[in-house]
């Protein structure tokens, strides 16, 4: 039986190199048969969330963006979602495989 689906947002500069890395996600998530919903948004987008109406378990800051990770986190605080950094190192392979590990690591963490 699939676990509960882990709804995932991917916060980015402007999309593009983060599109191909949610597609990336999505097929390691498949190939274990966790249920994901995943979600690629620019920063601007993920300033004007609504976190009470867009639930969310994780949500992941690309590198070029990390400078919005406080303001993120202390919007997202009292929901109790999981805010980290996407390890750079796999950001720029595009390994997404090793990022939805660090997802189910942080939920399990959580």
């Amino acid at each position: 039986m699939p676990e509960k689906e882990i709804k995932v947002v991917l916060v980015c500069a402007a999309g593009m190199s983060s599109s191909l890395l949610e597609e990336k996600i999505r097929q390691a998530a498949a190939a274990s048969g966790q249920q994901m919903e995943l979600k690629a948004v620019d920063a601007t987008t993920m300033s004007l969330w609504n976190y009470e109406k867009n639930t969310m378990d994780v949500i992941l800051v690309a590198p070029q963006v990390r400078f919005k990770k406080r303001g993120i986190i202390k919007r997202s605080e009292p929901y109790g979602v999981v805010v980290q950094d996407i390890d750079t190192i796999a950001y720029g392979m595009m390994d997404g495989e090793k990022i939805f590990e660090q997802v189910l690591d942080a939920l399990k963490n959580k």
